[in-house]
């Protein structure tokens, strides 16, 4: 889906539920989140495309897959916590939002813990020398 169907599909969504809101405030809220369901399942197509690119990257780079397999933990982590803490804000828990976004970074931080080791120990080696 190109970025004018993504935002034409947005746009038209937000104009419905702004008329339907008033009347069916529920109804407007699942408009919504259909709406943002759909542009994310058509993006999907696009994962293929991009696991290509992380592999090239990886195998130019020499990059350890582990480090690869942390970043891309740590942005299905951000993606998926920005996504449900803007339907919880959508439905008027803005503190709902905060705490799913609060796990969200909890989660990062956790996740990325090996990375901080291997930092930290290569810090220590240099100190070492």
């Amino acid at each position: 889906m190109s970025i004018v169907s993504v935002c034409a599909l947005s746009v038209a969504a937000v104009i419905i539920a702004l008329t339907l809101k008033p009347k069916n405030a529920e109804i407007a809220l699942m408009l919504g989140l259909c709406a943002s369901v759909v542009i994310l399942f058509s993006l999907f197509s696009n994962v293929a495309q991009i696991t290509d690119k992380i592999s090239e990257i990886t195998a130019a780079s020499g990059i350890s897959t582990g480090y690869i397999a942390i970043l891309l933990k740590v942005i299905g982590i951000c993606l998926v916590t920005e996504f449900t803490a803007n339907v919880c804000r959508d439905s008027g828990s803005s503190s709902l939002a905060g705490t799913v976004t609060l796990t969200g970074k909890i989660l990062v931080t956790i996740a990325a813990l090996p990375l901080y080791m291997d930092i930290l120990g290569t810090v220590m080696e240099l100190f070492n020398r």
